[in-house]
This record gives structure tokens, C-alpha cells and sequence, in this order.
């Protein structure tokens, strides 16, 4: 529990060198990123408050900066994601039209299956982690872990191909007759 001391040396912090932080933030990202990152160098502030030195401000830009290098790693981590999804259901090499109604295709069927489903998925497909990891990761015995993660592929296969049919694309060969283990 923060000591009264605590808050109201925080609160000086804060009102001293919140402008200041999002100055900063504001030539390096985007406007409605700003204070959501901002609060984020803040919360660290506070969680660290005993290790701010006595000129603090390059210590929040620091900290600002590396917030900003974890969001553009977790946009590149989702991009990437997508990538790897689409290609679940990518087209053949002659068939390039399509590209793009079968990422969103295949976005919309990570979507519609369970926020379960979707976290051994996604630690399988963007994290790449095999099942002995994601059981340590989740805290599961791995034969329960592989278990889920073969159901949860099947639940998004079928979400896929009935995105796919939605949107009037075929559904590739490989994903009726791919078996997960």
C-alpha cells in the first residue's frame, strides 16, 4: 500500500512532467495513442517510483520510448499473425484476386472461435510455441494441452470454411483433408 508521501510526491510527478511525456509521444506516434501510452509510462513510474532518479524526465522518455518499441512489436506480432492465418487459406499462385476477402475471411473465423480456442492458437500460430510449452505457459498437463489445441483447430477450420463460403470463395483442398494433431 502506497504511503500518503508517496501519492502526493507522485502527483508532483505527474503534474510536472505528464506534458512533457506526451510532447514526447506526439512526434512519435499516433494523436489517439498518445495518453493511452502516456498512462503507461505513468503506471511504470509509480510501480517503480523507488528507483526514479532526482531528474526523472530522461527516465520517462526512456521508458516512453521502450512502451513505444513493445506497441509497434505487438503491431508487428499481429500483422504477422494475419499473415500466417491467411496463408492457412491462401489462394492458389494463379489465383491472386482473392487475397484479400480471404485474409478477412480468415481473421473473421479467429474471431468467432472461443477466447480458449483463440489463446492456444494463437500461442501455436503467432508465438509458434509447441504443445509441451503452451502446457507450461497455460499451467496444463500437455496431453490436455494438445488435446484442446487439435479441437480448437478443427473449430477454426470449420469457422474458415464457413467464412469462406460466405464470402463465395472455394475452400482449399488441404484444409478438408488436413487432420490436426
Amino acid at each position: 500500500m502506497a504511503r500518503p508521501a508517496d501519492s502526493e510526491a507522485f502527483r508532483a510527478l505527474f503534474a510536472e512532467h505528464y506534458r512533457t511525456v506526451c510532447r514526447y509521444l506526439s512526434a512519435r506516434t499516433q494523436a489517439d495513442q498518445v495518453e493511452d501510452v502516456a498512462g503507461e509510462v505513468f503506471l511504470i513510474a509509480w510501480r517503480r517510483r523507488g528507483d526514479l532518479p532526482a531528474d526523472p524526465v530522461p527516465w520517462l522518455l526512456g521508458t516512453a520510448r521502450k512502451c513505444l518499441a513493445n506497441q509497434r512489436r505487438s503491431r508487428e506480432r499481429a500483422a504477422a499473425l494475419a499473415e500466417r492465418l491467411a496463408l492457412v487459406a491462401a489462394p492458389p499462385a494463379d489465383d491472386d484476386q482473392d487475397s484479400p476477402a480471404r485474409r478477412r475471411a480468415v481473421l473473421a473465423a479467429l474471431a468467432a472461435v472461443s477466447e480458449a480456442d483463440r489463446e492456444l492458437l494463437l500461442l501455436s500460430l503467432w508465438d509458434g510455441l509447441p504443445p509441451r510449452a503452451i502446457a507450461a505457459v497455460m499451467r496444463l498437463p500437455p496431453v490436455l494441452v494438445r488435446t484442446r489445441l487439435s479441437r480448437a483447430s478443427r473449430r477454426l477450420q470449420s469457422a474458415l470454411t464457413d467464412e469462406l463460403d460466405r464470402e463465395d470463395l472455394a475452400v482449399p483442398a488441404r484444409l478438408t483433408t488436413t487432420s490436426t494433431t
